[in-house]
């Protein structure tokens, strides 16, 4: 256990040093965007606070070392709203792997409605379109190392195109959960899209710096490269009835969760989100995010049903408020509401 335990504060320190090295990073200088997206549903409900607190399938966007927790097959599909007809769909899928381990499965996929092609000459558009995605595929392998601490890791396939552009890389999630044995207090921890610089094929004409020094030619530029958003997590949950030492009811569940991010192309962030669960099968969630530039709460529900006594149906719905941007969007499709179904056998 002393072994083990010293193993977790060593990992923890290394993300507190890291963190530290990313203070450093300016806002805009991070690219694959899609990475900064939170894909569960359940844990955007709860203002993102799930470094200690996610469970299953859900674990796979937010902390691989919980994948652990994972008892039987479990499949979560989410679908992201987001403005400018940009749609964002993920699939997850984790189940145990020996007596000790987990694995999942999961894919990202973000892609853009078709966009007219626009020029000096034709500002209206040439009549040619064209569009941007961004594709995400992963593998995860997480082990308990005792009955307290558990570390997991991805292993994802990054694949970025605009036009004829295009981008493809690797990059790798280190996570763990650790139960203090302070009733049901449990920390977490997670460093996510770790990897080289992202860096496009090709070359571009360099208007920019035509027009800077008056020419009416540009050059041709290749892309620079820019980081991956580097993302370090740290946060606490616990079950509110035993923490609190009250008498627990079967009927009735608590929890609540603390989380800390620090990314490497902004400031901290801090969140902290609730959820509570009547008989099991309703689940209110609520939490509140401060250091954000335009997220500030967020809301949700899950309703949670057994099938012919073998098979379990989940739906979870959230929505997190964007500030101007929510009040900018039209339509409902743009408004940012989270949608996952979840099928466990």
């Amino acid at each position: 256990m002393i072994k083990h335990n010293r193993i977790f504060f060593a990992l923890l320190v290394f993300g507190l040093v890291s963190a530290q090295a990313f203070a450093l990073e300016k806002v805009g200088t991070t690219s694959m965007q899609v990475l900064k997206l939170p894909m569960g549903v359940r844990g955007i409900g709860m203002a993102n606070a799930m470094v200690a607190t996610a469970t299953g399938a859900e674990a796979v966007w937010w902390n691989p070392g919980s994948l652990t927790s994972t008892t039987g097959n479990q499949l979560q599909i989410s679908q992201i709203n987001l403005p400018a007809d940009i749609q964002c769909n993920a699939i997850a899928y984790a189940r145990p792997w020996g007596d000790y381990g987990a694995v999942s499965l999961h894919m990202i996929n973000l892609f853009s409605d078709d966009m007219p092609i626009r020029t000096i000459d034709a500002p209206e558009g040439t009549g040619e379109f064209f569009n941007a995605y961004d594709f995400v595929v992963g593998a995860s392998y997480a082990q308990k190392l005792t009955d307290k601490f558990s570390l997991g890791g991805h292993l994802r396939y990054l694949r970025s195109s605009l036009e004829d552009h295009s981008y493809g890389g690797m990059s790798v999630d280190l996570g763990t959960i650790y139960q203090t044995g302070l009733r049901s207090l449990k920390l977490g921890m997670a460093i996510q899209n770790l990897g080289p610089e992202v860096k496009y094929s090709g070359e571009f004409l360099d208007w920019r710096e035509a027009g800077l020094n008056n020419e009416n030619v540009p050059n041709s530029e290749k892309f620079e490269g820019a980081s991956l958003p580097t993302m370090f997590r740290l946060g606490v949950s616990f079950d509110v009835w035993e923490m609190l030492q009250m008498q627990k009811s079967e009927s009735h569940s608590g929890l609540f969760a603390i989380e800390m991010d620090h990314p490497n192309d902004n400031k901290e962030r801090l969140g902290f989100g609730g959820e509570y669960g009547y008989q099991k099968t309703l689940f209110l969630r609520a939490g509140g995010k401060f250091g954000y530039d335009e997220e500030s709460f967020s809301l949700g529900f899950g309703l949670n049903f057994d099938v012919m006594s073998e098979y379990n149906l989940s739906f979870d719905y959230a929505y997190s408020h964007w500030d101007r941007i929510t009040e900018a969007s039209d339509g409902f499709m743009d408004q940012p509401h989270r949608f996952a179904v979840a099928f466990a056998w």
